[in-house]
């Protein structure tokens, strides 16, 4: 089976551009191996908000493709995340990065006490962030939010 993936980036909003007038989109056609194409199906089966470490994507692929590498599917997750198909989280207290299909923009939330991470329905606001970078004169690129705590099973146990 072959894949073309159509990835397509909206741009931010133009200086004196009202309303909900946007800067035309952008989308190029991405061809991908097929070892980077069972990556991706594989991440976005397990659906938004189930993060799969690169150890246990290697091993939902070792047993649909036998032979797989660890570092291909290690440089298909960085290949993904970087054209924006996969997110990659790192999360404080965790060895490991994780990875989820891309989606909307959300936080997360990590227990400190049994290491479960799930997602918050939650971003930090553009205001907020353009502030943040006119006050210090940086160009933010992206934002990661993580809370960290105690989950709702931990409390109770």
């Amino acid at each position: 089976m072959n894949v073309t993936f159509t990835l397509v980036r909206i741009l931010p909003l133009k200086a004196g551009v009202k309303g909900r007038e946007r800067a035309s989109a952008t989308s190029k056609r991405v061809r991908l191996p097929k070892n980077y194409q069972l990556i991706y199906e594989i991440v976005e089966e397990s659906g938004i908000g189930r993060h799969l470490t690169p150890s246990e994507i290697y091993a939902k692929a070792l047993k649909r493709r036998p032979g797989i590498g660890f570092s291909t599917v290690y440089r298909g997750l960085e290949r993904l995340r970087d054209l924006g198909l996969v997110s990659e989280l790192y999360v404080p207290g965790v060895d490991a990065a994780t990875y989820e299909p891309s989606g909307p923009k959300h936080a997360h939330f990590r227990c400190s006490e049994c290491g479960e991470i799930e997602d918050v329905a939650y971003a930090i606001p553009t205001r907020t962030i353009t502030a943040l970078a006119l006050q210090h004169g940086f160009k933010i690129d992206s934002e990661r939010v993580t809370f960290e705590g105690r989950c709702v099973d931990c409390i109770a146990s």
